[in-house]
């Protein structure tokens, strides 16, 4: 496994980080932390930085999964917003990573208010989709079912508290909506209301052929 901390900043996208949701809606009783991570290409230094990192955790896999060979079709996690994206603005001159809390998304990463002398946060005026941040990147080779590549895992996020949030903000009350079920009337102050949308399934690109 190999790991990064960000000196600049990326913006969050499609993030579930305070509350886990289900990824896949024959499988709702399986929730996940996570969060989409946007990153400029202009900030060059960064993408080499991502690049090396992944390039570590692929060669790990090398060694200790794939018997020594590189596997054909393998997942890159850095993916390309202008081409994979291509109808969302905000994608747009970034590349993107999807990636989940700690233990396969199993645990919420370590949130950090930055503006608040780096406390720990729950708060959704703090962490939400469209705010930039500082993140630590983790990422590792896998061989599930067929499916080989690189994953990325998201340990923890320091967010500057800015930014617009986007559309697809995803709460704990339109995740409630989606599942057909009631909202606690204290909660519906303290969240954002957009409608949240499921982003569609990345296209499959090839890598290291």
């Amino acid at each position: 496994m190999s790991k990064i901390t960000t000196a600049t900043e990326v913006r969050l996208s499609y993030t579930n980080l305070l509350e886990p949701r289900a990824q896949d809606a024959s499988k709702p009783d399986v929730l996940t932390y996570s969060s989409a991570v946007l990153i400029p290409k202009s900030d060059t230094a960064l993408v080499e930085k991502i690049r090396a990192a992944i390039a570590e955790a692929l060669q790990e896999g090398v060694v200790k999964k794939w018997g020594g060979r590189t596997p054909n079709g393998l997942k890159n996690p850095l993916r390309d917003g202008d081409a994979d994206r291509p109808d969302d603005p905000n994608y747009a001159g970034h590349y993107f990573i999807n990636a989940k809390g700690p233990r396969g998304g199993k645990e919420k990463p370590i949130l950090l208010d930055g503006s608040s002398g780096a406390i720990e946060t729950d708060s959704p005026q703090v962490i939400y989709s469209g705010v930039f941040a500082r993140v630590t990147l983790q990422f590792y080779p896998y061989d599930t079912n067929g499916n080989r590549g690189v994953a990325a895992g998201l340990a923890s996020v320091l967010s500057s508290g800015k930014g617009e949030p986007l559309a697809n903000t995803v709460t704990a009350n339109s995740a409630r909506d989606e599942f057909g079920v009631s909202t606690p009337a204290g909660d519906a102050a303290k969240e954002f209301a957009p409608e949240a949308a499921a982003p569609a399934s990345a296209p499959e690109d090839p890598w290291a052929n």
